[in-house]
């Protein structure tokens, strides 16, 4: 009886196993949040990184499934549409990564040259390659990045911190 005794009590329990894990996973989410806050051009960074991919992966889209795809900002982000003939731009339906996106934190897009209206995308896609292309600023926490949009793919520029 002392044997089984003392083998139990060399090891841990499995509820002081997951408690200990929980706190490292709690102290890993917090170390990351507070780095990743440290610096506000880089969420900006982040932001315009992953903007970029979306409008090569909108390229690649439009090419493979010979549709037109528009890029709309909204008022708290952005999303892809496709134009429909007898209908005209309507939500990109398909789940291939053009899903509606927040931005986080809020930005303020600006367009080079001036969108004409505000129903039409600033961007468009072509099945054949082309793109109607412009320069897409990002602004936010004193700090603003460029994305230039154009046939030959998308680069990014920025300004200040």
């Amino acid at each position: 009886m002392d044997a089984v005794r003392s083998r139990g009590a060399r090891g841990f329990s499995l509820i002081e196993l997951l408690v200990v894990i929980v706190i490292i996973a709690l102290g890993s989410s917090l170390a990351v949040a507070w780095l990743a806050g440290t610096h506000p051009g880089e969420r900006l960074d982040r932001e315009a990184r992953e903007l970029a991919g979306a409008f090569r992966l909108a390229a690649d889209v439009a090419r493979a499934r010979q549709r037109v795809i528009g890029w709309q900002p909204l008022a708290e982000g952005y999303r892809f549409v496709s134009w429909q003939p007898g209908h005209g731009w309507q939500p990109f339906g398909e789940r291939l990564g053009l899903d509606p996106q927040r931005w986080n934190p809020p930005l303020q897009p600006s367009r080079q040259p001036p969108a004409a209206d505000t129903t039409t995308p600033w961007l468009v896609w072509l099945p054949d390659g082309e793109v109607v292309g412009a320069h897409i600023r990002l602004a936010g926490d004193g700090a603003s990045r460029t994305l230039a949009v154009d046939a030959l793919g998308v680069s990014v520029t920025g300004s200040g911190q």
